[in-house]
């Protein structure tokens, strides 16, 4: 049984690479990302692969390639390669490894099926097994095929020992048919589309597997509606069950929905370099959680348009077989900005080829000193091979603090000080939206990108909730603001590859009206809480106020020693055995003693939408300060950024498709 995530991630595979021996292997797009947190290609090769190759139709293998693995997602389109590639190969052994449980492919392949029996009774994954071995068997054409159908969790990827997140499922969000409140007030899988239904079975059977395989027996509590459906299934399905009856370490899993406070993930102000780099620097190609590095730094190529020139490959910050690249990711999400650079500079300066001036000799490291020893190995291919790792971080650190893009994120980071100010002092009377205006007309004049500004607005709405009533007037001169900045920037906020060359002022209209509802509706997210109903709190100095997320107070809440009643954190319950022993405790006239997450040994914390570094890193912290004995692991879909988080919630696309007009000729 695996102890941590990390260990759970190498023990599965660990089951992949003794399948791969001189086999082509076929990756798509999500395990391939996945693979680069576990050590990435190389691993594949010097594993013995003899080639490997994207899961695409358009891709074919040698005649002399006998052996092929798949790794795969078993979507129904990625089945259909699959078939694609078999039929066009020579291939006498032929192993598909599915990264989702088997019952829940099975589940994808009867969509609208009575399979209620087959499922209750266990025997969904053999029946998906046999499908799909019969489906090789068929594209192979030879019966003395040796055909394998595996199931491998891969699905996870450890940016620390204490951070988890979910590539394959980067895109959930906590939305019922785009709406981030469901029509009615009971809610269940069928209130969502079809998609958003296929993702959330799959990522709670992902759950399920990760918990199955570190022995854990979990008591499952949610604050969200969205996190209520995961809870649910975790709690009730058959496979669940079973899993409860055999595993036995006490763990606590807490699923929070990332629409209860937009603040966290659309503020700038934030003290995790990650962060800024995942904001600022593009990110690698194909991937939700690393970013693209300008190489060209070190060699003789010419850069046309990084990431994706055909040139010269981006480099990245995480090496997983680097120990060394190892602490310094590490440092990039739980040290300051200094810390990490002088980091930087102390690793560098023991490859450096002039000799500069030692860290313990600096007052201050900046990133022209830290470029000037990359830059000296330029052209060195014996340094840059044995260090490529730390030069990669190294230049990833220098192009963020360098891009003019950095000076937007700190003129942002005062804007949002100053509005949370206004709003902590003035409340119900402040102006803030009209200043917000003013700033959308004259964005140009500060070199403000209007999506900057859209999160900006989410930041707000969020922050205040539903304890500040914005001005009628003020809201529809924002609105108006906001319709005039789509009409000029459209080609910057919308996918023009599907709307009409010619953008009508009405269709602009129409979106800042469906923009100014989003943001309304993002203001009562925590109307149905209790307790954590404010983000906003006096800071302790007694001058101001600061932000103080849910999250946030939720671990403080949790590791607190008098152990405040969370009447915001729901528990799913045994169902009849809660009720008979409520029954027995009134006949006793014995108090029912409450259920604590922190009974348990191990506490899970999982956000359905997304979170930041800087968030990982505070959760952290107030559990190490707080001196409790608990194992938290912090967990989520992906790492986000500001401008990211904003296309999330507000789902531009999806409005842009019914109020534009589409140029179909484009498609």
């Amino acid at each position: 049984m695996s102890a941590s995530v990390k260990e759970f991630n190498k023990t599965w595979w660990s089951e992949v690479y003794n399948r791969i021996i001189g086999a082509v292997v076929f990756l798509d797009a999500h395990s391939a990302e996945c693979l680069h947190w576990d050590g990435g290609l190389f691993n594949l090769i010097n594993g013995g692969a003899v080639a490997v190759k994207t899961l695409s139709p358009f891709e074919r293998t040698k005649k002399e390639h006998k052996k092929v693995v798949f790794i795969t997602q078993a979507t129904s389109i990625q089945l259909k390669t699959i078939r694609e590639i078999t039929r066009h190969g020579d291939f006498t052994h032929c192993i598909l490894i599915s990264s989702v449980s088997l019952d829940i492919v099975y589940l994808e392949l009867n969509e609208g099926r009575d399979i209620g029996d087959v499922v209750s009774s266990g025997r969904a994954p053999g029946e998906a097994t046999k499908y799909l071995e019969n489906m090789l068997i068929e594209c192979c054409g030879k019966k003395q095929c040796v055909i394998e159908v595996v199931f491998v969790p891969i699905f996870a990827v450890t940016p620390t020992n204490v951070v988890f997140l979910t590539p394959p499922y980067h895109q959930i969000y906590p939305m019922f048919e785009e709406k981030l409140v469901p029509d009615t007030p009971s809610v269940d899988l069928y209130t969502l589309t079809n998609e958003q239904r296929l993702m959330v079975r799959r990522l709670t059977s992902s759950l399920n597997s990760l918990l199955d395989s570190m022995n854990m027996k979990d008591d499952v509590y949610y604050m969200g509606t969205y996190s209520t459906l995961i809870a649910g299934i975790l709690e009730n399905s058959p496979i669940c069950v079973s899993r409860r009856k055999t595993c036995s370490n006490p763990t606590s899993l807490i699923i929070v929905d990332r629409t209860l406070d937009l603040c966290g993930v659309t503020t700038h102000s934030t003290e995790s370099i990650l962060d800024k780099m995942m904001a600022v620097l593009p990110r690698f190609p194909g991937h939700s959680n690393e970013v693209g590095v300008d190489m060209s730094a070190l060699c003789e190529a010419n850069v046309i348009c990084h990431p994706n020139d055909i040139q010269l490959s981006p480099g990245c910050v995480y090496h997983a077989n680097d120990d060394v690249c190892l602490q310094t990711y590490d440092h990039m999400i739980n040290k300051s900005q200094k810390e990490v650079m002088f980091d930087i500079y102390n690793k560098l300066s023991k490859i450096d080829v002039q000799k500069s001036p030692g860290p313990k000799t600096l007052l201050k490291v900046t990133p022209q000193s830290v470029e000037k020893i990359v830059n000296a190995s330029k052209g060195n291919y014996e340094i840059i091979a044995s260090n490529l790792g730390i030069l990669q971080q190294a230049l990833g650190v220098v192009q963020t603090l360098k891009s003019p893009k950095r000076v937007q994120y700190e003129l942002l980071m005062s804007l949002e000080r100053q509005v949370l100010q206004n709003l902590a002092a003035s409340r119900d009377s402040t102006s803030v939206l009209l200043q917000l205006g003013h700033l959308i007309k004259t964005r140009k004049d500060r070199d403000l990108p209007l999506e900057s500004l859209l999160a900006l607005l989410i930041n707000v709405y969020s922050l205040m909730g539903t304890e500040v009533a914005f001005n009628k007037n003020h809201e529809e001169s924002l609105q108006e603001a906001l319709s005039v900045a789509i009409f000029e920037d459209h080609k910057n906020i919308l996918d023009t590859t599907t709307i009409a060359d010619i953008v009508m002022p009405e269709e602009c209209e129409s979106m800042a009206t469906v923009i100014m509802a989003r943001l309304k509706e993002i203001s009562q997210m925590r109307k149905t809480l209790h307790k954590f109903t404010s983000v906003l709190r006096p800071c302790e100095s007694g001058s101001g106020h600061e932000y103080s997320g849910v999250l946030q107070q939720l671990v403080e809440g949790l590791v607190d020693s008098e152990r405040p009643e969370l009447s915001d954190l729901r528990h799913r319950h045994d169902g009849i055995k809660d009720l008979l022993r409520s029954g027995l405790n009134i006949l006793t006239s014995k108090k029912k003693q409450i259920k604590h997450p922190l009974d348990n040994s191990t506490v899970i914390i999982f956000v359905v939408g997304g979170i930041t570094a800087e968030e990982c890193k505070q959760l952290h912290r107030t559990v190490i300060t707080s001196g409790v004995d608990n194992n938290f692991l912090i967990g989520s879909t992906k790492f986000v950024t500001p401008i990211e988080a904003m296309r999330d919630v507000l789902n531009l696309r999806y409005f842009q498709e019914l109020i534009f007009r589409v140029d179909y000729t484009l498609m």
